[in-house]
């Protein structure tokens, strides 16, 4: 019983979003993911972007409203900062889904941890500014043993500033971070069946970050889809079993 209390918590972890009101109000609205490689839609099969999208439209209708992924592989939050006038802003969504971190912990790239965490929060004030609101995400579990030592060192570092910002500007939180490390350290030969290589996911862990932002969205995964996306789901139980022996 303690488990199905705890996952049936996550599921309505997202329920305060304002954009749930316009809804029921008979309004369209806009979401935007907002990141690099992580977002940019570049491999084939279903991005987990697709899956915020799917449950939306599912659950309200398929005018609910515009969904607009504007991720650029490569990209530090600095660079996002630099294209928002012309990338986001138009758009004035309603809801943007950050991801980012994985550029900006790369030493070579010279973003210290204080610079990205002040690029979060103008990220999110300009995101207020328009009458929007925030869901920041930490990384999937990146391969560490297979990236430069100093890399290894700063990736967890800037996934905890990412925590540290949502918490601080009140905003909600898709940790994928914590999920996947424990997966990643306790089965490491079935986490690499979700990565495409060392920094990136395949269309299963697509699945995966898609099918928990759906849970955190409330939204039910329908019956005729669960043989698709049967690996998520499978990985997904992973986590949760993982999750709950850690509490």
């Amino acid at each position: 019983m303690k488990f199905s209390a705890r996952r049936n918590h996550a599921m309505s972890e997202f329920s305060d979003l304002r954009l749930f009101e316009k809804i029921r109000q008979g309004k369209t609205i806009r979401v935007c993911a907002f990141g690099s490689s992580n977002t940019e839609r570049f491999d084939t099969g279903m991005h987990w972007f697709d899956y915020v999208e799917l449950g939306f439209k599912n659950t309200f209708g398929g005018g609910v409203g515009q969904f607009i992924n504007t991720g650029i592989s490569g990209n530090t939050s600095s660079q996002m900062l630099e294209r928002f006038g012309r990338d986001v802003a138009p758009y004035a969504p309603d809801l943007t889904i950050i991801t980012c971190g994985g550029n900006d912990s790369n030493p070579p790239r010279n973003i210290s941890g204080e610079l990205f965490r002040g690029n979060l929060r103008e990220l999110a004030r300009r995101l207020t500014g328009l009458g929007g609101e925030v869901i920041f995400q930490t990384y999937y579990g990146c391969d560490l043993e297979n990236l430069d030592p100093a890399y290894t060192k700063a990736i967890p570092r800037y996934m905890q500033i990412i925590r540290e910002t949502a918490a601080e500007l009140k905003c909600h939180i898709n940790d994928n971070y914590a999920r996947w490390e424990r997966l990643r350290i306790y089965a490491p030969e079935v986490y690499r069946l979700l990565m495409r290589d060392f920094m990136h996911v395949n269309p299963y862990g697509n699945m995966v970050i898609g099918l928990d932002l759906m849970r955190r969205f409330g939204f039910e995964l329908g019956n005729d889809k669960r043989d698709f996306c049967r690996t998520g789901l499978i990985a997904q139980c992973a986590m949760d079993i993982l999750e709950e022996k850690e509490r």
